[in-house]
């Protein structure tokens, strides 16, 4: 009896630790997708500058016939063509969906995960073992069918795991203080 309880402690800890990387990785990939779609603005935005100057340059140098300005123009022509070439071959947007999808995808995993741990009680041992593989290959499905996020998309989530951890420490401490002060009365 006491390993059997013991295997069900394990069992439980086992699914929560999935379903909290199972977060840690949804999260992970909406902020990829904060990210890159931060970055095809800033892209885009820099395309319209450059193409500005450039048209502009080439403008005003017929206008004033200062060469310096046919230079300026020139060179932010070239600028726009290369960035040009850049988002030609890489499609942010492409990848910002897919990141979206993913997420998407666990988030569904999550529920799930979730539902599971609020169930386990009445379940017995082996609905748990079968629900539990099953989401693991779910999850292993959609690891395979998407885009893997980076290491600085992992970083900004353990910031701001760490941020609201700290204020959630600071609004504990304040109910705490709230009810010493409360009790104290």
């Amino acid at each position: 009896m006491v390993s059997d309880k013991s295997y069900r402690v394990r069992l439980k800890n086992q699914i929560k630790d999935a379903c909290g990387k199972v977060i840690y990785t949804y999260t992970a990939h909406h902020k990829l997708a904060d990210r890159l779609e931060k970055e095809n603005k800033y892209v885009k935005n820099t395309q319209i500058i450059l193409t500005a100057l450039s048209s502009c340059g080439f403008f005003t140098s017929i206008i004033t016939n200062k060469v310096i300005l046919t230079w300026a123009g020139g060179i932010a022509a070239v600028l726009s063509l290369c960035l040009n070439l850049y988002t030609k071959e890489y499609k942010i947007q492409n990848e910002v969906s897919q990141h979206r999808n993913a997420a998407n995808a666990l988030w569904g995993i999550q529920e799930e995960y979730v539902s599971l741990l609020v169930d386990f009680e009445v379940l017995d041992d082996s609905e748990i073992q079968k629900r539990r593989d099953v989401l693991c290959n779910k999850v292993s499905e959609v690891n395979s069918n998407y885009h893997a996020t980076d290491e600085r998309s992992y970083r900004t989530v353990q910031k701001a795991l760490q941020k609201e951890e700290n204020r959630l420490l600071r609004r504990m401490r304040l109910i705490l203080f709230c009810l010493m002060e409360l009790i104290s009365k």
